[in-house]
């Protein structure tokens, strides 16, 4: 007889090929290769099993990204840590967190009360990178917050129209990339000289300041 742990993994494979709507309980049943009724005997629902798909791995990246945001670490290196944190997730959660993004906005309404960690605090963990970036000045001072993790975070939760877990890159190397992305748009830049050179007066190639036009041009013609 299938243990609830090979329920929840078949219902996460036919959430991820089918979607939560059109999938049905005996797709599940199908997948674990038991009864439809057999079932029954470990989870209620449709909806009981969409939670416990995702229940575990949502409680813990929320958490750990709310332990990088609260560290004593610099917000630049927070904000690779959180990100690296977000893939690694999804990598090691997959296609568990393929079904959380894609049916999100369904996993919001129904299960609202459910998360020790709400969607909307998660946003706040990232807010106050932000922010803290902003204050010690690594972060652009006119940075929008909301704007910002917005971006950042519809980035990454873009992530399951794309990435493959034995894909070409390793999670890091994604994670590399995107953190380099993001941190380009977010940090302050210091104004641009070229090395070595001291600002002077402007003069055209080949006169030095203030040396007779007369000596570097033909003279005209009278």
């Amino acid at each position: 007889m299938a243990n609830l742990e090979a329920i929840i993994a078949a219902a996460a494979k036919v959430f991820r090929t089918k979607g939560y709507h059109a999938a049905t309980v005996q797709d599940i049943a199908d997948e674990v290769g038991i009864l439809k009724g057999s079932l029954y005997h470990h989870v209620k629902s449709k909806e009981d099993l969409l939670y416990l798909i995702v229940q575990e791995p949502i409680a813990s990246i929320y958490e750990r990204v709310a332990r990088i945001a609260a560290s004593d670490l610099p917000a630049g290196e927070k904000l690779r840590q959180a990100i690296l944190a977000h893939l690694e997730a999804f990598d090691r959660h997959y296609p568990h967190l393929f079904v959380y993004l894609r049916e999100r906005e369904e996993m919001k309404r129904r299960f609202r009360e459910r998360f020790r960690l709400s969607p909307k605090q998660y946003e706040r963990c990232w807010q106050q990178i932000l922010r803290e970036g902003i204050k010690s000045g690594e972060f652009r001072a006119d940075l929008d917050v909301a704007v910002a993790s917005y971006g950042v975070l519809g980035m990454l939760n873009w992530l399951h129209q794309w990435y493959e877990p034995r894909g070409r890159l390793g999670v890091r190397e994604v994670a590399d990339q995107l953190s380099a992305l993001a941190l380009a748009g977010v940090e302050a830049r210091a104004p641009r000289t070229r090395p070595g050179l001291e600002p002077g007066p402007r003069t055209r190639p080949g006169l030095e300041p203030g040396a007779p036009r007369a000596q570097a041009t033909r003279k005209r013609r009278r």
